[in-house]
């Protein structure tokens, strides 16, 4: 039983006790026994459906201020815990210039793992410095953020499918009544592997005293550059036995020019189309300044410039269609 159907009740009651007495204020008489009885009855069954409807806003009163209550407390300790956070990140930043300028504090940490440690090549950073560096290299670099990125501990099995000495799954016309050959290929993995990278820097007396400079804020963009370049050089170009980068790419992915030494608009169409349309979308080209130079001079069959400047500054510019990332 709902609201609505107690309501209706209700109505339905009320209609009868109004039909009762306008009967006996028609005939200027008073109630009979049985009319009386009857009156009766239906006013105590509305004052029974009445205390009804209460206890169920009653009843919703009570979920919705328990709900608001459990509400208030999440939304508190969620923003404790951001207020801490951000407390945790403002110290560190602090504490990390003091650290720079030989302020060292002396008082314990650990608790909240930002207590520095002097290694035997340098310092370790705290872990919010840390990922301010990783995510300052990221967003400098449409490299890295194109890339897929897996937030694990130790090393990581991807499966892979692929053909099998050549069999591989087919799609091909059935006939009814007629079973279908079972072809497959099979499952390899590829090991992504974790490496430790560092960087020793050293900063200057002249920055380290210049108080009108955010320090933290300078060396945070100052070693993201230089983690931004050695990344896109191991994704573009690996190193052996460490991250490969894109150096294991089959012969039948690439393309030579024609000419040695000489880029033509004919190579550069070749290279596309090596990609599969699907994988196009969101793709972009990554060459070097000086091949840059080269596609920026380079014309088609017409004499028009087939490097095309990009308005938004994101990118240096577009061939066939697609931004160019020096």
């Amino acid at each position: 039983m709902n609201k609505k159907s107690l309501e209706e009740q209700k109505n339905e009651k009320v209609t009868q006790m109004d039909k009762l007495l306008n009967d006996v204020k028609a005939e200027e008489r008073a109630f009979t026994e049985d009319e009386q009885k009857l009156f009766d009855e239906l006013k105590t069954q509305i004052e029974a459906i009445n205390n009804t409807m209460k206890a169920f806003e009653d009843s919703r009163e009570l979920v919705d201020d328990e709900k608001k209550e459990e509400d208030k407390k999440e939304e508190e300790e969620n923003m404790d815990e951001e207020k801490r956070a951000l407390e945790i990140e403002q110290r560190d930043i602090e504490n990390f210039a003091k650290f720079i300028r030989n302020e060292v504090l002396n008082e314990e940490r650990a608790e909240t793992g930002s207590q520095f440690t002097t290694g035997a090549n340098g310092v370790i950073v705290p872990t919010t410095i840390a990922n301010k560096i990783i995510m300052t290299a990221h967003n400098m670099s449409p490299i890295l953020d194109k890339a897929t990125k897996y937030n694990t501990k130790g090393n990581l099995e991807i499966p892979v499918y692929g053909a099998n000495n050549g069999e591989d799954i087919t799609v091909a016309y059935g006939e009814d009544f007629t079973e279908l050959v079972e072809k497959a290929g099979k499952f390899t993995s590829v090991t992504l592997k974790d490496y430790l990278i560092g960087a020793l820097a050293k900063i200057g007396n002249s920055l380290i005293n210049n108080t009108d400079i955010d320090l933290v804020n300078v060396v945070i963009n100052i070693i993201a550059e230089y983690v931004k370049l050695f990344l896109e050089g191991e994704v573009l170009n690996g190193t052996a036995d460490k991250i490969t980068g894109c150096s294991g790419i089959p012969a039948s992915q690439t393309v030579e020019s024609e000419v040695a030494g000489v880029i033509s608009y004919d190579d550069l169409v070749k290279v596309k189309n090596k990609v599969i349309q699907s994988f196009r979308k969101g793709s972009i080209w990554v060459m070097n300044q000086d091949t840059q130079t080269v596609l920026e001079t380079m014309k088609d069959g017409n004499d028009r410039p087939i490097f095309v400047p990009d308005p938004t500054g994101e990118f240096d510019g577009m061939v066939l269609g697609y931004p160019v990332y020096v």
